[in-house]
């Protein structure tokens, strides 16, 4: 009887792997082992040593899953197309496929490798994706809208401001806003190809908007200014020791007239205090953006001048700005984690109603305990383009932006089983996943750069805030 042997087919990486193996000395027996293939398969593989080495060293994503070195069917133009590709991409100009399409087309022509028309069909971009590991993403994130001639000369400004002030880390803060869609649930999730439609639940949109402040050592945090719609819920009956300050109007939008009020009434008198303490002079500087429900430099000081605002340059919140630099980010993640926690707690037998009955107290409660947790250590990381050249750090803030931003993906881990725990016959994607972790575009943060603002002594109805909600970029 005539056994057949299985067909083992290796990957470019894994040939790579074993001219490596052979040239640190293991032997061809011991490979033959571990990969299952025969003797030949592995003098094959040396014969083709310079071959295999060229290539995986000019390919800028390695082999990838490629298993041959068979050559495409226009080799020379699609060099000129990946090299045209990476030009681009190195000015941040969009790529689609129609686009990869018509380039191609037009380098055929020029080149004229074969004759007769070059389709550029679906199945040839789908190739070339493959043989060059080109992978398509969502355009995110605010930075190529920023003015980033306009940062060092603020940076600049600014370090000069904290030495004519005589400031240390203690007495330098920054707020910033943000939405938060407080009982929202992923509404989306990969399906098989048998179903037409996704059941789900009715999705949440009870926003609260909330304003987070701390100081750049991250010694600091001052109490969480929450906005909500409604004026006096009755969720907040005999609650009496509210961990936030809470306020309200129509649309829960931050307010020329409520961050006034927050200025002089938590942020002059939490700041005195907690400089009191430490034995420092009662002086400090508030850093800002340029949101209009905000005033500009020194137009907002406190009763005895020591305590000033100071205004970001516009569009370079994305760069300069420490609450941008994940300190939000981090908040929202342990909220939504802290939200799990307690819908996963609570007994109530279908998820539809653990979140009926999760209400504005709860969340409230959930937001103050997440903001204390982000670590005086991560605040830090996050001043470093501002502060950190002006003052002396320890040794762990030394460790770069990209630790914090691990920590995060750490958390979004522990979300992904906790949803699984939650609701077994959901598997979600890894975008919404994303979305709402971070409630990004999908998500439809507020605009800030468009509030429109009127002086009123009305708080709530005569104050026109945001327009309307749109999409905007992740904060």
């Amino acid at each position: 009887m005539v056994v057949t042997r299985k067909l083992i087919k290796l990957t470019i990486k894994e040939k790579t792997e074993i001219l490596d193996k052979l040239e640190s000395g293991v032997s061809t027996k011991a490979l033959c082992i571990d990969y299952k293939v025969h003797k030949s398969t592995i003098t094959r593989i040396k014969k083709k040593k310079t071959c295999l080495l060229k290539y995986a060293t000019n390919m800028e994503t390695g082999p990838g899953k490629r298993q041959t070195l068979k050559s495409c069917e226009f080799p020379r133009m699609e060099k000129a197309l990946y090299k045209w590709f990476l030009k681009q991409r190195s000015e941040n100009v969009p790529i689609s496929f129609d686009i990869v399409k018509a380039k191609a087309r037009k380098l055929h022509e020029k080149i004229k490798e074969k004759t007769g028309f070059f389709h550029a069909s679906n199945g040839w971009v789908s190739n070339f994706k493959k043989r060059y590991g080109l992978r398509q993403l969502k355009i995110c994130g605010e930075k190529l809208s920023n003015k980033t001639a306009s940062v060092d000369p603020f940076v600049i400004r600014f370090r000069n401001k904290i030495k004519e002030l005589d400031l240390s880390a203690e007495q330098i803060y920054n707020a910033d806003e943000s939405g938060l869609f407080f009982r929202q649930m992923p509404d989306k999730t990969l399906v098989s190809l048998k179903e037409s439609s996704a059941p789900g639940r009715k999705v949440s949109k009870e926003r609260i908007t909330f304003l987070a402040c701390t100081n750049a050592s991250g010694t600091h945090k001052v109490k969480l200014f929450v906005i909500g719609k409604a004026k006096n819920p009755r969720t907040f009956k005999n609650f009496q020791k509210m961990p936030v300050v809470y306020k309200a109007n129509k649309n829960s939008w931050m307010t020329y007239l409520f961050f006034e009020d927050w200025f002089h009434h938590t942020f002059v008198p939490e700041v005195r205090e907690f400089l009191e303490s430490k034995g420092l002079p009662k002086k400090a500087l508030l850093v800002l953006d340029n949101a209009p429900c905000y005033l500009k430099d020194n137009e907002m000081k406190s009763d005895d001048g020591m305590i000033t605002v100071m205004c970001l340059p516009p569009n370079c919140t994305a760069i300069l700005q420490p609450m941008d630099q994940n300190v939000i980010n981090l908040t929202k993640v342990y909220y939504k984690k802290s939200l799990l926690e307690h819908l996963i707690g609570n007994k109530t037998t279908h998820l539809e109603e653990k979140i009926k009955e999760f209400n504005l107290r709860h969340a409230i409660c959930l937001l103050a305990s997440s903001w204390e947790k982000v670590s005086a250590t991560s605040i830090r990381k996050c001043w470093n383009m501002l502060v950190k050249p002006d003052v002396e750090w320890s040794e762990e803030d030394d460790i770069p932006l990209s630790i914090l931003k691990r920590e995060i993906e750490n958390e979004r881990a522990i979300l992904v089983s906790m949803l699984q725990e939650l609701a077994p016959n959901d598997s979600f994607t890894n975008e919404e996943l994303n979305e709402w972790m971070h409630e990004s575009a999908a998500y439809q943060e507020v605009d800030k750069e468009a509030v429109e603002i009127e002086n009123s002594d009305d708080s709530e109805a005569d104050v026109i805030p945001h327009p309307k909600m749109k999409g905007s970029v992740a904060m």
